[in-house]
C-alpha cells in the first residue's frame, strides 16, 4: 500500500515556503514518521533538497516523486517546536525554512550523540531566599541589581530567581528554557545551578559553539524527558519535552534579536512559547517599556527583589568628575577595587577639523576617530585620515574623550594606582583586592567575586544624547548592570546627569520612570503603544506592498521611493493580516539585483527599532 509524505523545505525562500507531497519509496514505509529530516527533489531539476516530514498520509492529490533518503530515522522536528516555527515565520513574514536553518543544526551522521538526561536525578530543596518574591504564572520581575549569598558565595538575584523557579518545574517533572543575552551572562547561571545542585540536570547551548557541539546538545534535550537548558537567543527554540518554564533576563539588550533576517527577537518568541500552561518570566534591574506594556494590559504580574537600596549619587551636567566623585574614588581604593564605565572605548570618539570645525568624515560615509592616540581612522572602512573632505585641512582636534584616554587621565590623578582597560576585545582575566581602578564600557567590566567597592559612571549625557527614541531606556539598562556588580557596601557616583532623572535612580524609582515613557510613548503613538515595519522593494513590488498593508489599517509614515523604503505603522490586532498580505506580495516577486548580489524582491523587517 503506498503511503506519501508531506514536506516542508529547510530554505530561506519564501516562495518555497509551502509544503509539497511525495511519495514515500517501498524501503521506508515502516520507518517513515513525522518530524524525520529527508532528502527529497525539487523542480524541475530535480536537485535534492533538505526537509522535514510535516504529515504522512494514505492519499495525496499532488505526489509524483519519490522521497530520496531519510537522513535522520528520528523525530528531529518536534510537533510542538515546528508548531512554533510555524507562528514565528507568519508573524515576522519569512519562510519557516529560514527559521529551521536556525533551530535545527545540520545532520552530522557521525558524531555519537549524548546520552539523555534521565528523570532519576532528584532536584535538591530550594534554599531559603527570603528576598526572592512569591510569583505568578506570568511574571516581570524588577531585580534589585544585587547579589546575594548561597553557600558563602554572591550570585546575582535574577540568576538565583530563574534557577529557584526552574528547580520547581523540575520537581514536577516539567523542563525550563533560561535564556540570557551574552556568553558571560551564562556564568551565573551555570554557578548558581551547581549551588542548588542540579547542574547535572543542565545542558548549556553556548553561541560559538561547534557544529558538532550545537547537534549533540539539540539531540540530548529532544531525547530528554525534562531538563534545564540554559543559553543566549537561540535557546527559546530548544526542542525541550513536557516545557513548564521560559524565563528571559534582560531584555532590551541588542544580543536577544537577530540583526539579519528574520530579525525575531528572544522576548516575543517567549511570548510565543509560553502557551498551554507553560510559566513566563522576565528579570532584569530595570523596566523595559515593552514589558510595562504587557504589565498595563495585566499579561503579566508585576513584582520586585526586596533587598536594601542601592547608595547612589549623581551630578549635574558640567565637569566631568566633580570633587564628590574623585573623593569617592580615593576612599573606596583602600579597600578595594573601582569600577569606572565609559559610553564610548578607544582614545576619542569623534575627531573635529581644525580648519572648518566640521566633524571629519571618510570618503565612504563613516566618521573619523581615534582607536588610540597616534591614530586617527575611519570607523567603518579604517581608512586613515589625511585631509578634511570640505575645507581640505590637514590638522584636527579631539573630540569626547573614550577610554583609553581615561585611562591617561585618571593615571595621572592617581599615580600609585593600577589601572586597567576593559572595553571591546580588551578583556581582563583578574583583579587586586584593592587600589585598582577597572576603566570599562558596557558590557566589558569582569565581575569580581566580593563585587566593586565603588562605580562611578562618567558621561552620563553621552549615553542620553543618542540618536534613539528610546536612548533614556538603554542608558539605564547599561547603568544598572553595572550597579549590579556593586560589593554590599558599595557607593555609585553618576556624573552629567539632569536633577529629575538623577533622583529617580538615586530612589529606585525605575518602575515610575517606565510608566511615563509608555505614556509618552501611548501619546505619540509610537512602539511599543504601536507596532511598525520597514518595507524595502523596487518601485512596483514597493508600491504593491503598500497598497496591501493600507487595505488592512496600516498607516503609511514614510516612503521614499528613490531609495526604494517605506515604514508602515498599525496595531497589535491588525498584525496577523498585515503580514499575511505582505507574504502574498512577497511570494510574487521577484529577486532584485543590487550590485553584484541579489536580494528578497520584498524585504520585510517587523518591529524595526532602528526605524524610528
Amino acid at each position: 500500500m503506498s503511503r506519501f509524505a508531506s514536506v516542508v523545505a529547510k530554505s530561506p525562500l519564501i516562495q518555497l515556503d509551502r509544503s509539497f507531497d511525495y511519495i514515500v519509496p517501498d524501503e521506508f514505509l515502516d520507518v517513515i514518521a513525522v518530524g524525520q529530516e529527508v532528502i527529497f527533489p525539487l523542480g524541475r531539476s530535480k536537485k535534492p533538497q533538505v526537509g522535514f516530514v510535516t504529515q504522512v498520509m494514505e492519499a495525496s492529490e499532488h505526489a509524483t516523486t519519490e522521497l530520496l533518503s531519510i537522513s535522520d530515522d528520528s523525530e528531529v522536528l518536534p510537533d510542538s517546536l515546528a508548531r512554533l516555527l510555524r507562528m514565528v515565520a507568519d508573524r515576522q513574514c519569512v519562510a519557516m525554512g529560514e527559521l529551521l536553518s536556525l533551530a535545527v543544526p545540520d545532520h552530522m551522521p557521525t558524531i555519537v550523540k549524548n546520552q539523555p538526561i534521565r528523570a532519576s536525578l532528584v532536584a535538591p530543596e530550594e534554599q531559603a531566599v527570603t528576598v526572592m518574591p512569591p510569583l505568578q504564572a506570568r511574571s516581570a520581575v524588577l531585580t534589585a541589581a544585587r547579589s546575594m549569598f548561597i553557600a558563602d558565595t554572591l550570585h546575582p538575584d535574577w540568576a538565583i530567581l530563574m534557577v529557584m523557579r526552574a528547580i520547581r518545574q523540575w520537581k514536577i517533572n516539567k523542563s525550563s528554557i533560561l535564556i540570557v543575552p551574552e556568553k558571560a551572562d551564562i556564568e551565573p547561571l551555570e554557578a548558581v545551578a551547581a549551588a542548588l545542585g542540579v547542574l547535572d540536570a543542565t545542558v548549556v547551548m553556548r553561541p560559538g559553539s561547534k557544529r558538532s557541539t550545537r547537534y549533540q546538545n539539540y539531540h540530548q534535550i529532544k531525547d530528554s524527558e525534562f531538563t534545564v537548558v540554559i543559553g543566549t537567543r537561540s535557546a527559546v527554540f530548544a526542542p525541550v519535552q513536557n516545557l513548564g518554564l521560559v524565563a528571559l533576563h534582560d531584555d532590551l539588550d541588542d544580543s536577544l534579536r537577530d540583526q539579519g533576517s528574520p530579525f525575531t527577537h528572544a522576548r516575543d518568541i517567549a511570548l510565543m512559547r509560553a502557551v498551554d500552561g507553560v510559566e513566563l518570566l522576565f528579570t532584569a534591574p530595570y523596566r523595559s517599556v515593552e514589558i510595562q506594556r504587557l504589565v498595563a494590559l495585566g499579561f503579566l504580574s508585576n513584582h520586585h527583589v526586596v533587598a536594601r537600596p542601592l547608595r547612589i549619587s549623581f551630578s549635574e551636567p558640567g565637569v566631568r568628575m566633580d570633587e564628590a566623585a574623585f573623593q569617592l574614588m580615593k576612599e573606596r581604593l583602600e579597600s578595594g577595587v573601582v569600577l569606572v564605565l565609559l559610553p564610548r572605548k578607544g582614545d576619542s570618539v569623534a575627531v573635529y577639523c581644525q580648519g572648518c570645525g566640521e566633524k571629519l568624515a571618510c570618503s565612504c560615509g563613516g566618521y573619523m576617530w581615534q582607536p588610540d592616540a597616534d591614530t586617527v581612522q575611519c570607523r567603518i572602512c579604517r581608512t586613515a585620515f589625511t585631509s578634511c573632505q570640505s575645507c581640505k585641512s590637514r590638522n584636527f582636534k579631539k573630540g569626547r574623550t573614550g577610554s583609553t584616554r581615561t585611562v591617561a587621565e585618571l593615571g595621572k590623578a592617581f599615580p600609585n594606582t593600577m589601572i586597567a582597560e576593559a572595553a571591546g576585545g580588551k578583556k581582563l582575566t583578574g583583579l587586586k583586592q584593592k587600589n585598582q581602578l577597572v576603566i570599562a564600557t558596557p558590557g566589558s567590566a569582569p565581575r569580581p567575586k566580593k563585587g566593586y567597592a565603588a562605580v562611578l559612571i562618567l558621561d552620563c549625557d553621552v549615553w542620553l544624547g543618542r540618536q534613539s527614541l528610546n536612548a533614556q531606556q538603554l542608558a539605564l539598562r547599561d547603568w544598572m548592570e553595572s550597579l549590579e556588580l556593586m560589593a554590599e557596601d558599595g557607593r555609585a557616583v553618576l556624573s552629567g546627569i539632569g536633577t529629575d532623572l538623577g533622583a529617580a535612580i538615586s530612589l529606585g524609582q525605575l518602575l515610575q520612570l517606565a510608566q511615563k515613557s509608555l505614556r509618552e510613548a501611548k501619546e505619540l503613538n509610537l512602539p511599543p503603544a504601536a507596532r511598525i515595519c520597514t518595507l524595502e522593494a523596487l518601485d512596483a513590488t514597493l508600491q504593491a506592498a503598500v497598497s496591501a498593508v493600507k487595505e488592512q489599517g496600516a498607516e503609511v509614515i514614510r516612503m521614499d521611493m528613490v531609495s526604494g523604503n517605506a515604514l508602515i505603522r498599525f496595531s497589535y490586532n491588525q498584525g496577523p493580516q498585515i503580514a499575511k498580505s505582505l507574504r502574498a506580495v512577497a511570494v510574487g516577486a521577484t529577486a532584485r539585483t543590487i550590485g553584484n548580489s541579489k536580494r528578497r524582491g520584498l524585504k520585510v523587517v517587523m518591529d524595526d527599532v532602528t526605524a524610528l
